[in-house]
């Protein structure tokens, strides 16, 4: 008897937690069902509106094959395009108040260009009824600046361009690296400094200063409409950081949207797949330039990344054969 009252007593007890669990099991289930879905949308969105920054196809061939500082980018193509893939993945595009309230959960949007980038955030204004209103601006082009302790000011590129600017001048000077170094005195511009490291880091030094700020700004707007969701900067590793000065093209956060018991959030890169990948090393040993593959093991200096063998041999650079056999 005192068998029988111990297993109904822990009947008693379990079923409640084996439902509860049941009941958390399926939430979880659901909610990564819900987090791949909006992964996809929230990507193919980006894809499309950075494979809109190109504004012609004559232009993509042009870049391909000459210079891609030719490219004119179709901003305002892009960001359409953008919103018009992500409000059509997540059932919204006919929908206006669904668009607006899924927009407030981009918390950023970026377009990084050849020469700058820009941000989209969100302005307050008045409007023609007296109400609050707000709308997404585009920001002035936000350049990739740098100062030498010369005291030049330095524009990278996503190559290896830049556009300088002597103290107290008004004069801009640009061309590439290896001629700008006869006429400027920054250090970096000179053989033998690791010019591309600097010039990586200082691209994503500004683009992460612009996000902070972007979501920052975005907190603000938020908390003053009564959102208790925080956006904040995600941790994003270094290969994928990197992956963002690779290329024009853009970048979005996406934040807060409700998931079950959770929050939805993601960010998504997408590149226009303009930029020629670098394929070669050029480097300094025992004073002389060299360059080599990039499948052959790094420099432990870089001074210049070069495309094909024809560039570093304009620019005075020798082959230098590696251990696996390539040049």
């Amino acid at each position: 008897m005192k068998t029988a009252k111990l297993g109904i007593l822990f009947v008693l007890i379990y079923l409640p937690f084996s439902f509860v669990g049941k009941m958390d099991m399926r939430a979880q289930a659901d909610a990564f069902y819900l987090e791949t879905r909006y992964n996809a949308a929230v990507n193919a969105a980006v894809e499309d509106g950075a494979n809109s920054l190109l504004a012609n196809e004559k232009q993509e061939e042009e870049a391909r094959y000459e210079s891609f500082k030719k490219v004119t980018l179709n901003r305002e193509e892009a960001l359409n395009t953008f919103y018009r893939t992500l409000f059509m993945n997540f059932g919204v595009n006919d929908d206006k108040i669904g668009q607006n309230i899924l927009d407030q959960y981009v918390a950023a949007l970026m377009i990084i260009g050849y020469d700058g980038c820009y941000v989209y955030g969100y302005e307050s204004y008045t409007g023609a009824d007296g109400r609050p209103m707000s709308r997404r601006l585009e920001s002035a082009k936000i350049p990739y600046a740098y100062t030498d302790s010369s005291g030049e000011v330095i524009s990278f590129t996503l190559d290896d361009y830049v556009i300088i600017n002597k103290p107290g001048s008004r004069e801009w000077y640009e061309g590439f690296r290896s001629e700008m170094s006869l006429v400027a005195q920054a250090e970096i511009l000179k053989p033998g400094f690791p010019f591309d490291e600097v010039r990586r880091s200082t691209i994503l030094a500004t683009i992460q200063k612009e996000l902070k700020m972007t979501l920052n700004e975005h907190n603000a707007r938020s908390l003053k409409s009564g959102a208790a969701y925080t956006f904040t900067l995600p941790s994003i590793p270094e290969e994928e950081w990197n992956n963002t000065i690779d290329d024009i093209g853009m970048l979005a956060f996406i934040q807060g949207i409700p998931m079950g018991y959770r929050a939805y959030n993601n960010y998504a890169l997408g590149g226009a797949r303009v930029v020629k990948k670098s394929g070669y090393y050029g480097f300094y040993d025992n004073g002389i330039p060299y360059y080599k593959s990039n499948f052959c093991p790094k420099p432990k200096e870089i001074v210049e990344v070069f495309s094909d063998k024809k560039e570093a041999s304009s620019k005075g650079f020798h082959p230098k054969e590696c251990i696996n056999g390539r040049i």
